[in-house]
């Protein structure tokens, strides 16, 4: 027994040593020679640390105040985008923190929980680069849950804290270790220090380069400055500075390229191209930068991997002198994920060009992969999605290099899980892809988490697509088997059961079930609460989601009280969450703008702009960082934005984001019908309503026919979540045919609009205050045809329910009340029951008085309607003198609201002959009528 003890502490003594030699430096070792005329792009190798550090002094002041933290373990998430300097604040911080005594551990890929398990003693700081894609991230955190002498300090580094973080915490033991701020979040994707210019850092950069290549320093002055989109990136700063001492130097530099990493890549390309012929290569400059993007593509680590690289884009290539030149092409300085080109933004621009333009070099480079190399390429497409997002086909590439590593990893669970752990989510996201892959990762799982992650991610793939009853039927799965998880280990399980129960409601409220949808997401709710205080960080964020959801659902069910609470409770939270991660939860944050303002357009409509705006500020900003991820946001934003303006009476101001739009989600429609057609006869439709008010009536039924068109078709697909939008177009279009002056082509449309509504409500769905609109639509025309008897009874109907729900929202109903009020009096009138038309006449113009004293600008057009009717109803009685004192306010209130417009124009002269009517029709007390 003590032989036994004496040579298990023996072996961990051995294995700790040899990690301690296998560990390296985190910077370049400062005796390794280096040509940066041979390769300019490692110039930016954020190991090699050429230029000085700059302006992350506050975020290392908080890296060192919470490794100096009493706590055993503690954990720390540093995420931002490639070229934002994650990296190397990493490096100065592990440098800092091994002169003051700790250990600082760069954990290799692939040897995450073996790193862990030989750390040594004392304080240890673990370096994890590029933690988003390390499958042995999870293993890794349950090592560290065992006891150690010293504090443990673990920093992660990502480009986006997506799924793979949210999936650790039901992925790994650790956390009830933890206390409550033991995991904690630094974005950088920010500006530099606030009193650090980008002159400053173009300045220190030019002078170090400057050093490091041996020649006169041009300055900052020389530096052609890039221009910024969302924030200028720190490696975008100093690849303009290395390009300005390369020119100084002789080198010759693009002139017209605008985008300095790209400048810099064609420099080093011709580097690249002389080396290949000095080692007795005759390859052109594409050639290069064809094997060089492959090489960043699939790695190449060792002769054998490089010459299988050499073989894919230029066969004939002698192998062995072309492995010597690739592999002295890159000879990376760290074994943190270097990359061939130096720098991982460098090397993912190249892969887009190169793969972008080629389909030949995706299929060579793609075909019969190891499981190895086809996990590498999944990881490089993921990537490329959500770096180089802003740039044109990128999405195209990514898909299809993601469905060719699919060929060749096959069943692979690893693989296929990454392949969601990734992927960059949104609020709703869709690919047809992802209906394969999770199908395909639900037959491969190996145990119970594994199989109920894949059930969720083929649920929400199902749902995306639009194939809602195979979805509701994935995603029940899910839940039942996250319930049986749950149950032996609830604090464990509570994040995954929560998130499977919000997609399930999620599910629920597209397929047009708004009942069950309210009870997942009220369970999912209180589940949230139930969750122990160390767990805020990770419970915070599903209840965001649910919250979100919760919110739609509401809009529908109502009572907009509960609504009001459930999103008061939310800003903040969301607010708080883009503090920590603003390019994940951006997105979310103005969705939930833009659902606000929806909601607010009906009850509130003053209230509704201010939120609608600050969408569609948010979403162009995201739009600028990548266009082809958030055009869908900005479509949305768009639309809320000028429904909201059009509720407050202020059409023309609607008119131009409409139009943007339509534009935007016909293309997104083109690219993706199933997701995106909806949406487009959603703005189709509100761009004909507005375009129907300002009189603009031929292009007005156009649109709004090509809305009735689409929502046919979506609600033969799906009754139950579109009929209702259906009814709305065909009301809308009815409203316009009754402008243009054809009752006989509105008659049937709203007719079919109050069959729909009257079956919705018989079902038990809410919306009485539409089907009380197409009432007293269905009145009016009736009216309008000569059919005096048939008008009355619809809109006596209608009257009646609007006063009950304007008894419980008048600030919400009363402007329905009045419309449906001068409707009915009008077809009194019509009717030959003039005295009874009197009174709610009067009371519609009572109610729109009242009305247009609190929103002069939205509704003083109905107030003057309304007068309008009760000249006639004084006229048929032969009230004259009241008729000419109502005439010459229609008159007046006509007169405030033009604004040069048609519609406005021609209502103006419509009230002005209709004074003129009151004037001949006769005098009173033997005084002409005025």
């Amino acid at each position: 027994m003590v032989v036994s003890e004496v040579s298990t502490r023996l072996a961990a003594a051995v294995r700790a040593a040899r990690t301690v030699v296998r560990r390296g430096p985190l910077t370049a070792a400062a005796d390794e020679p280096f040509d940066g005329f041979r390769r300019p792009t490692a110039l930016l190798d954020p190991a090699r640390a050429v230029v000085p550090f700059l302006g992350r002094e506050q975020e290392l002041d908080e890296l060192r105040a919470w490794a100096e933290s009493p706590a055993t373990i503690s954990l720390r998430l540093i995420v931002a985008p490639v070229g934002f300097g994650k990296t190397r604040l990493a490096n100065e911080f592990g440098s800092r923190m091994g002169e003051s005594g700790w250990t600082v551990v760069p954990v290799p890929r692939g040897r995450e929980a073996a790193t862990v398990r030989a750390r040594p003693q004392g304080d240890v700081l673990f370096v994890v680069d590029n933690a988003a894609t390390r499958l042995g991230l999870g293993a890794m955190l349950d090592a560290l849950a065992r006891p150690a002498r010293g504090r443990v300090r673990v920093l992660l580094l990502a480009r986006v804290a997506g799924e793979w973080l949210r999936r650790l915490r039901w992925g790994s033991t650790l956390w009830p270790l933890l206390e409550r701020d033991g995991a904690t979040q630094t974005p950088l994707d920010l500006a530099l220090a606030p009193g650090l210019p980008d002159r400053a850092v173009l300045e220190a950069a030019t002078a170090a380069f400057a050093e490091c290549l041996g020649v006169e320093d041009p300055g900052a002055s020389a530096v052609r400055t890039p221009e910024p989109v969302g924030g200028t990136r720190v490696l975008d700063l100093h690849a303009a500075a290395a390009l300005a001492v390369l020119e100084t130097a002789g080198v010759q530099v693009p002139a017209t390229e605008l985008n300095p990493v790209r400048g810099l890549l064609e420099v080093a390309a011709s580097s690249w191209t002389r080396s290949a012929r000095e080692a007795g290569l005759e390859l052109t400059v594409d050639e290069v930068k064809d094997v060089v993007a492959a090489v960043c593509l699939l790695g190449a680590d060792d002769a054998a991997s490089v010459r299988d690289v050499l073989r894919r884009v230029v066969p004939g290539v002698p192998g062995r002198a072309g492995a010597q030149w690739l592999l002295g092409l890159q000879r990376p300085v760290t074994g943190l994920d270097a990359n061939a080109v130096g720098h991982g933004r460098v090397g993912d621009m190249l892969i887009a060009d190169r793969f972008g333009r080629s389909v030949a070099l995706v299929g060579s480079c793609t075909w019969g992969l190891s499981r190895k190399a086809a996990l590498r390429v999944v990881h490089v497409a993921r990537r490329l999605e959500i770096e180089l997002s802003e740039t044109p086909g990128v999405g195209a590439l990514a898909a299809e290099l993601l469905r060719r590593a699919g060929d060749s990893y096959g069943d692979d669970p690893r693989a296929l899980r990454t392949s969601f752990l990734l992927k960059p989510r949104g609020v709703m996201d869709v690919s047809t892809d992802d209906v394969d892959r999770a199908e395909r990762a639900v037959a491969a799982a190996r145990d119970a988490v594994g199989r109920a992650e894949a059930l969720t991610d083929l649920g929400m793939a199902l749902r995306d697509d639009a194939r809602l009853a195979e979805s509701l039927d994935a995603l029940e799965a899910a839940v039942a088997a996250w319930r049986r998880l749950a149950a032996g280990d609830p604090d464990r399980y509570r994040t995954a059961l929560v998130g499977a129960i919000n997609a399930l409601g999620v599910a629920h409220w597209r397929a047009g079930m708004t009942k069950d949808a309210l009870a997942a997401q009220l369970e999912a709710v209180e589940l949230t609460r139930t969750a122990e205080e160390r767990d805020t960080g990770w419970i915070e964020a599903e209840l965001a989601r649910v919250l979100m959801s919760l919110t739609v659902v509401l809009n529908d069910t109502g009572p907009p009280q509960e609504e009001d609470a459930r999103f008061m409770e939310l800003l903040p939270i969301l607010r708080n969450l883009v503090q920590r991660d603003p390019r994940q939860w951006g997105v979310f944050l103005t969705t939930a703008l833009s659902n606000r303002a929806v909601t607010l357009t009906e009850s509130r409509p003053e209230e509704a702009p201010a939120f609608a705006l600050e969408a569609v500020e948010l979403s162009r900003r995201m739009v600028l960082q990548a266009p082809e991820r958030y055009r869908q946001e900005l479509g949305f934003a768009l639309t809320n934005l000028a429904n909201s303006y059009a509720a407050l009476g202020r059409d023309r101001e609607a008119i131009e984001p409409l139009g943007e739009a339509a534009a935007l989600r016909r293309q997104l429609a083109r690219e993706n019908p199933a997701a995106h057609t909806w949406t487009l006869a959603y703005t189709l439709a509100s761009l004909g309503a507005v375009r129907s008010r300002l009189g603009d009536l031929d292009e007005a039924i156009s649109l709004e026919r090509e809305a009735v068109l689409l929502r046919r078709r979506l609600a033969r697909e799906n009754p139950a979540r579109f009929r209702r939008m259906l009814a709305a177009s065909l009301s809308n279009l009815a409203v316009t045919h009754s402008r243009a002056g054809e009752p006989d082509e509105a008659l049937p449309l709203e007719q079919e609009a109050v069959a729909i509504r009257r079956g919705l409500a018989a079902e038990g769905h809410p919306g009485e205050e539409y089907l009380a609109r197409s009432l007293s639509n269905l009145g009016v025309l009736y009216s309008e045809l000569g059919r005096a008897g048939d008008a009355v009874a619809p809109t006596e109907e209608a009257v009646a329910q609007l006063r009950l729900l304007a008894v419980g929202d008048p600030e919400r109903f009363e402007p329905d009340l009045a419309d449906a009020l001068l409707n009915l009096g009008a077809a009194l009138i019509d009717a030959g029951r003039p005295e009874e038309g009197v009174e709610p006449t009067a009371e519609a113009v009572r109610v729109r008085r009242g009305l247009a004293r609190r929103s002069p600008d939205l509704h003083l057009p109905g107030l003057a309607s309304a007068l309008s009717n009760m000249v006639s109803v004084h006229l048929d009685l032969k009230m004259l003198d009241s008729a000419a004192e109502y005439a010459q306010e229609v008159v007046d209130v006509r007169r405030r609201l033009v604004d040069g417009s048609y519609a406005h124009e021609q209502d103006l002269l419509r009230a002005l002959d209709l004074q003129a009517r009151v004037r001949r029709s006769g005098v009173s007390d033997g005084r002409a009528v005025r």
